[in-house]
């Protein structure tokens, strides 16, 4: 959540909203446990599962598209992984979409009371997805009312090389080359 820079405490590009005001107000603040990214997206979810102000059907939230969207494969296991931190219990849902959020690909409940994430609390949570598409997106939903941030969120294909998140294909190619270095450009 980084993207705004460390004095634009509002921008959470490349997430989006999936809700609207009368439901959400999302932003950011300087309240990360990460001392060098420092920015945390804090989610305020007006709504809830019962009362005057119900939630819409699949729950609101954020989602992150990835890069040109994310090729979700059937079969496939994803390893998503985040920090949480927030005011009361949580009870969210961690899905993988298509583009539209309408096709649920993989998904997972994370249920947890006040006391485990009031203070910032790593959650890991594996997604074995359904159905294949080249488009897919990253969920976090809920239809519980309160305040709820997340930070440091990643979803990775658990069969990367040597599970250091490299594609296998490609860095075996390069293993196989048996090179003395390897230089990146940029780095």
């Amino acid at each position: 959540f980084e993207a705004g820079g460390q004095n634009i405490p509002s921008n959470i590009d490349p997430w989006a909203i999936i809700g609207n005001d009368s439901s959400l107000i999302v932003s950011t603040d300087r309240s990360s446990c990460f001392e060098r990214n420092k920015v945390a997206l804090r989610m305020e979810v007006l709504c809830d599962s019962q009362g005057t102000n119900i939630c819409p059907v699949g729950g609101v939230g954020v989602y992150n598209p990835g890069y040109w969207g994310m090729g979700i494969k059937q079969g496939k296991t994803y390893k998503v992984v985040f920090y949480i931190r927030s005011l009361g219990s949580v009870n969210i849902l961690v899905s993988l979409t298509s583009s539209n959020g309408l096709q649920t690909l993989a998904t997972s409940n994370i249920i947890a009371s006040a006391s485990d994430v009031s203070n910032w609390t790593r959650v890991e949570t594996l997604l074995e997805a359904k159905e294949t598409n080249p488009n897919a997106r990253l969920q976090l939903t809920t239809s519980r009312k309160g305040v709820i941030w997340f930070d440091q969120v990643s979803a990775m294909p658990l069969d990367t090389y040597k599970g250091h998140g490299f594609r296998n294909v490609l860095f075996q190619m390069l293993a196989d080359l048996k090179p003395r270095f390897l230089r990146f450009p940029g780095i």
